[in-house]
């Protein structure tokens, strides 16, 4: 199912590097979010109120005082935004923006409060995370809360029309999520070994690159491309719209998730940069280099490597910003500009690093 609906095999390859420097589109000195808008607060203000509303159940329940400490927390509301940026640049009505907005945000953190559960991580957004506040099985019942509430808030939407075409998006999305997800946590993570002198020998690869590209483009691209359908399906969104805001999201989910997984890489510490410490479908291992005899900065290889992947897909993702409405341009292109940041912030750390690798010990 994964990989029917996504497609990645013939848009990724690994070996397309362009340089991360390369200039944005014209769009590029827009704001990300126009926050100066008065309309946009105040529909965001909505917004809040339809996702803590759709939880419907009493307040004093676990799950319901879970989810609205999660709430709390109080994140970028990125995608809520970029649902109403997409509802309003393609045409659609105040109440679905409304209620695309509040879906797609709700099943976003859904997927947070679960992320942090699988990955034992116990803070999120400098706050204790849902399931070390409560419990593990709190947590479970949290996500599930704010996954219902989603589709409860799809049905604020303005019409039978728009609200079926929302549903089905929700179903469709939140299950390619939720499939991506298992791939990668079907089996355990390698643990850090006692090395004594790292990289000793070969990584062997357990998954071939276009296993790594499914599992990162079904985990990470649906909750990108899910805004900005969400709320273009409202307005009058072509087939042909609608198919680039997929290929968009397949590139920016692509290079989100290696960025991001490069944020887990200290190359101040050579055991830390062990490919073996990281599980199968991380950027890290996959990047690797291969063959017998490892290069004499392994480390820099490996990093150089998911740069140039990343920065790859950043330009294809550029690429497809002049098919979007200008207002709705000018913010991915701002969003696309921060990933280029990060990316090149990851190839400066490399330049003040320099790991030899002279061999095996004696």
């Amino acid at each position: 199912m994964v990989t029917a609906t996504l497609n990645q095999t013939a848009m990724f390859n690994v070996t397309d590097a362009v340089s991360i420097d390369q200039p944005l589109s014209q769009h590029a000195d827009a704001a990300a979010i126009d926050s100066r808008n008065d309309d946009m607060d105040i529909e965001l203000d909505h917004v809040e109120k339809l996702m803590r509303s759709s939880l419907n159940a009493p307040i004093d329940w676990p799950a319901t005082q879970a989810s609205l400490y999660h709430l709390d927390t109080q994140g970028s509301q990125l995608r809520a935004r970029l649902a109403l940026l997409s509802g309003m640049a393609f045409g659609a009505s105040i109440n679905h923006r409304i209620a695309a907005a509040a879906a797609a945000e709700l099943i976003h953190n859904a997927s947070l409060v679960h992320d942090d559960l699988c990955d034992g991580d116990e803070q999120r957004r400098n706050q204790a995370a849902v399931w070390k506040r409560y419990n593990p099985n709190v947590a479970l019942c949290t996500g599930d809360m704010m996954l219902t509430a989603a589709f409860r808030a799809a049905m604020e939407s303005d019409s039978s029309e728009h609200k079926l075409a929302l549903v089905q998006l929700l179903t469709d999305r939140t299950s390619q999520v939720i499939a991506g997800q298992s791939i990668e946590i079907a089996n355990p993570e390698q643990k850090p070994t006692d090395i004594t002198y790292p990289f000793t020998c070969r990584h062997l690869k357990k998954i071939c690159l276009n296993d790594y590209l499914q599992a990162t483009l079904a985990k990470t691209a649906p909750l990108i491309a899910l805004p900005l359908e969400a709320g273009a399906l409202g307005g009058k969104l072509t087939s042909g719209e609608h198919t680039t805001i997929r290929y968009f999201a397949n590139a920016v989910g692509l290079a989100y998730q290696i960025i991001d997984d490069l944020d887990d890489v200290d190359i101040t510490r050579l055991d830390g940069c062990q490919p073996d410490n990281f599980h199968d479908y991380h950027a890290w291992p996959q990047h690797w280099p291969s063959g017998s005899c490892l290069p004499e900065d392994p480390v820099a290889s490996a990093m150089q490597r998911a740069v140039r992947h990343a920065s790859a897909a950043l330009s294809r993702a550029e690429r497809l910003i002049e098919h979007f409405p200008d207002q709705l341009a000018g913010a991915l292109t701002a969003i696309l500009a921060k990933l280029r940041q990060q990316l090149a912030a990851h190839r400066q750390s490399i330049a003040s690093h320099h790991h030899y690798y002279p061999g095996k010990p004696a």
